[in-house]
Formats: structure tokens, C-alpha cells, sequence
């Protein structure tokens, strides 16, 4: 509708989805300004913080694309609800979760909380983006998503990791 004639799927990216959504990204008024790209979804912030998301949610992580129950196939970039007011600074895409920073040090997490790889301390899904507690009072500096784990870095060296340390991961 806007004159945008969607590219060609590039060679070697075997996910149309994950295609699809960036180049519907591309064509946005406020294009992403850092994207994680997970097994089967994507996450972006945009120039303003806002998170969206698009991709595949399979059954073992429902909540994967953060926008509540029965989302679980988004074609193109769907905004994500807010992450308390704050803007997102950072985001990372695990296999089955995803983690964002938030600009006030804040960690959130949304996927499937298998292994306790969200850092809820349960094995929850969580179906929208959920404030980490156990960081209260640290200003973390980076998050990593990994397969059944993750990683958040405090701003003096400290930090943690919670999931499973399958095969050596944490």
C-alpha cells in the first residue's frame, strides 16, 4: 500500500516467517534498532523501546511470542505490552524464551518456563513478559538467552544464571 515490494528471500534462510517479519520491519516509519532472532521467532526494539515479536509459539513454549494465551503464530511484528513503562534497551531470543533489559536494569522474561530457564523460580510459561524479581535493587547490563538457560550480567561483574545446565550450559 505504500509502494514496498517485499525483496526476495535471501539464499540460505530456510524460515519464510522470520523473512517475512523483518521485511515487513523494514518498511515501518520507526524501523528496529536491535533484533534477536530465536529457533522459530524473532523479537525487535524499535527506536523508541517498543518490543515486537513474530514467529512461531510450538506447544512446549507457549507464551513464546509474549502477547497472552492463544497467540501462537504471528506473521508479521505485533507490538508487545510495555515492560512496566520502561523502555526495552537490550533483547535476547533463547530456543524457547525470550529475555529483554529494560532502561531502568530491570530483567523480563516470556516464553516457556521449562527448566526454569525464565528465572521465576518455577517451570511456568509465562505467556506475557514478566518482571524478574530476583534482580530487584541491581542494575543488570546484558541478558543472554540460551537453549534451557540464561544469563544476565550486573553492572560489577555480578550476576547469575538460572535453567539447566544440560550439556554443560551454565
Amino acid at each position: 500500500e505504500r509502494g514496498f515490494e517485499l525483496p526476495a528471500q535471501p539464499e540460505g534462510e530456510s524460515c519464510a516467517v522470520r523473512w517475512l517479519c523483518f521485511a515487513a520491519l523494514l518498511r515501518e516509519a520507526n524501523p528496529p534498532v536491535r533484533v534477536a532472532a530465536g529457533q522459530s521467532h524473532s523479537v525487535f526494539i524499535d527506536g523508541e523501546g517498543r518490543l515486537s515479536s513474530c514467529g512461531t509459539a510450538p506447544d512446549y513454549a507457549q507464551g513464546l511470542l509474549g502477547h497472552g494465551e492463544g497467540v501462537t503464530q504471528l506473521n508479521t511484528p505485533t507490538r508487545l505490552p510495555s515492560l512496566g513503562g520502561e523502555r526495552a534497551v537490550t533483547v535476547s531470543a533463547g530456543f524457547g524464551h525470550s529475555l529483554a533489559l529494560a532502561a531502568d536494569g530491570a530483567v523480563w522474561s516470556w516464553g516457556g518456563g521449562a527448566f526454569g530457564r525464565l528465572g521465576h523460580g518455577d517451570q511456568q510459561n509465562q505467556l506475557l513478559p514478566k518482571k524478574i524479581e530476583a534482580f530487584a535493587g541491581q542494575r543488570v547490563v546484558a541478558v543472554s538467552a540460551g537453549y534451557s538457560h540464561s544469563l544476565p550480567r550486573a553492572g560489577e561483574g555480578g550476576g547469575g544464571r538460572w535453567g539447566s545446565g544440560w550439556q554443560g550450559a551454565k
